[in-house]
């Protein structure tokens, strides 16, 4: 009798072939670009977003009131710099996306002192 080994396939990155010299460029143009990891099983998938402008936040905080998914479509597309493409497609990951992309909106802390 002849024993089959099965091997796990090799996890993969998929990252839209972005290299850390067009890291740094976004970095110079946008002020702050943020790196949204995500895992799906072994495989991880990288997107790469820029901070919204006030046109993108107006447009999202509108349509959140009627269509949440459609106002995360907004942020992602109007905040995308690169990275991979399955982010876009993929419907379980692009909400995975959503989630963070939500923690940079609420990611500054602010403070209020009396005078």
């Amino acid at each position: 009798m002849e024993t089959i080994s099965k091997q796990a396939p090799e996890a993969q990155t998929y990252d839209g072939g972005v290299t850390p010299e067009q890291v740094e460029a976004w970095k110079q143009q946008h002020r702050k670009a943020f790196r949204i990891d995500i895992k799906d099983g072994d495989d991880v998938h990288i997107g790469y977003f820029k901070r919204p402008d006030f046109a993108t936040i107006k447009a999202v905080t509108k349509l959140s009131k009627t269509d949440e998914v459609e106002a995360g479509r907004v942020m992602f597309m109007n905040c995308w710099l690169g990275g991979s493409e399955d982010l876009k497609t993929d419907a379980v990951l692009f909400m995975a996306v959503q989630i963070q992309l939500g923690k940079v909106l609420n990611g500054c802390v602010g403070s209020l002192k009396n005078l």
